[in-house]
């Protein structure tokens, strides 16, 4: 009874499900919104550069680019780092993948031992991947080390906030405290929530009244680095109080239940933190994160630290998982073959003649762009490129050239991720490049209330996607 009463809960009070919003993947259903501004040609994408002059390309076109301005002096190292999401100093938070297969055991110890001996930080360190912080001058010979397919910045996750102004209607909608007084109020049960790491903001001025007296807390500090100081899980300067908000909403539900929370920087902390949670013989998990897509959309994935292989694991060992959905309803767009291109250009049209989608950046800060389409992760073929312009200048302000050729370690995806767009008016465009025309794409943007072109349904994120 408990675990049903938070699964829907929480799918009231924190996912913003809009209605016709689903996940089944069906034809696309286009929902324009006007134009809010840009030139009276923005329709039309600008060209998006050539990704065959990657210099590594098992770092994929961002990190490529920061190494090359590196090399040419056009930047410093530091700066460099710093456009990227996760830094430190010179150095750059990412993933590195290997192969995994039984042959090259030893080249994970292999990597490992590289890093550690040319400046580099491993920190979480798995089957096929290691997260670690590089230097930039390092990333490209890590890239050709023996068994890396791909390295990829670490990007944190975008919490799924719902409408924070209605909170604790839950009870009322679910008559929990009938329940409550029939004796099911959580008594015994062990329920974990997991939202960023420093999205607990409040959470100790509120326990003992809102919350529990008592918490066991694992808080990062940094990737791989964490404490059971409850302060740590907070920062009134940059950080929010989601966590907290979702811990209240458990407990209006369920006032008796012993709480755990865990705030993970990167998916081999989540891992490591649903693992801690089982240990402690945590039942239920509330998760209200989305991460970037890492499979192809049917709740699978290639990669050992996928947070749906976390789910499926947690699953496994009996857990409840509870997942908020519904959120980029409004800024996702998903369609099936055949796809519109009138000019014959190669760009994908969002609506007829309709090249760029817009969208509204309200400030300065991050903006994350994700594009995934039906090819194998195994080695895509299909070349899709994606791209963000400037709606006033029509210039190409960022862009996302990984390659699909057919290769280990080439995916189905490209994404934007960046905190030096400024407030104003953009659009996203997506290029064909070559190989067959894929059965669907999937766009999602985070950081924006809605897109120009969004459609009703595929917007469902990752980990909410698992088959669990």
């Amino acid at each position: 009874f408990l675990a049903m009463a938070i699964l829907i809960a929480l799918a009231v009070t924190l996912a913003v499900a809009l209605p016709g919003v689903s996940a089944d993947g069906g034809e696309a259903e286009a929902a324009p919104i006007p134009r809010s501004g840009g030139t009276s040609g923005d329709n039309q994408a600008p060209p998006i550069p050539d990704k065959a002059a990657l210099n590594y390309p098992n770092l994929g076109s961002h990190l490529d680019e920061l190494v090359a301005k590196v090399e040419g002096g056009q930047a410093t190292a530091k700066d460099a780092a710093g456009e990227t999401s996760v830094h430190s100093g010179e150095s750059v938070a990412v993933t590195i993948y290997l192969t995994g297969n039984v042959d090259d055991v030893d080249d994970v110890d292999d990597v490992v031992t590289f890093l550690e001996d040319n400046g580099g930080d491993p920190r979480n360190v798995g089957e096929d991947y290691i997260e670690a912080y590089v230097p930039v001058a390092l990333l490209g010979p890590v890239s050709e080390q023996p068994g890396v397919i791909r390295v990829r910045e670490i990007v944190p996750p975008q919490s799924a906030q719902g409408a924070q102004s209605v909170v604790g209607h839950g009870p009322a909608a679910h008559l929990s405290a009938s329940w409550n007084q029939a004796g099911y109020s959580g008594q015994g049960v062990k329920v974990g929530v997991i939202d960023g790491h420093i999205a607990f903001n409040d959470f100790r001025d509120l326990m003992g009244t809102e919350l529990p007296a008592t918490v066991q807390a694992r808080c990062h500090t940094d990737i791989g680095v964490f404490t059971q100081n409850l302060a740590d899980c907070e920062d009134a300067e940059e950080g929010g109080n989601h966590g907290t908000l979702v811990a209240e909403a458990v407990v209006d539900i369920a006032p008796e239940v012993s709480l755990y929370i865990a705030g993970p920087l990167s998916s081999g902390d989540m891992r490591n933190a649903v693992d801690w949670m089982i240990r402690e013989g945590v039942s239920v998990i509330v998760w209200a994160e989305n991460r970037i897509f890492d499979g192809p959309g049917d709740g699978t994935s290639p990669f050992s630290d996928s947070p749906l292989r976390t789910v499926d694991q947690a699953v496994a060992d009996g857990v409840v998982w509870v997942n908020s959905a519904g959120n980029n309803a409004r800024s996702t767009w998903f369609a099936r073959a055949p796809f519109n291109d009138s000019d014959g250009d190669g760009f994908i049209e969002f609506a007829v003649g309709d090249e760029v989608n817009d969208m509204t950046l309200q400030a300065e800060g991050l903006i994350r762009v994700q594009l995934r389409w039906d090819d194998s992760w195994e080695g895509a073929s299909t070349n899709l490129d994606l791209g963000i312009q400037n709606n006033v200048t029509g210039q190409l302000v960022a862009f996302s050239v990984d390659p699909q050729s057919g290769a280990a370690g080439h995916i189905p995806m490209e994404f934007i991720v960046g905190n030096v767009l400024r407030s104003g008016e953009f659009g996203v465009v997506v290029e064909h490049v070559s190989g067959s025309v894929p059965d669907w794409i999937q766009l999602t943007v985070w950081d924006v209330p809605f897109i120009q072109h969004y459609t009703k349904n595929g917007s469902i994120g990752n980990p909410a996607e698992s088959a669990n």
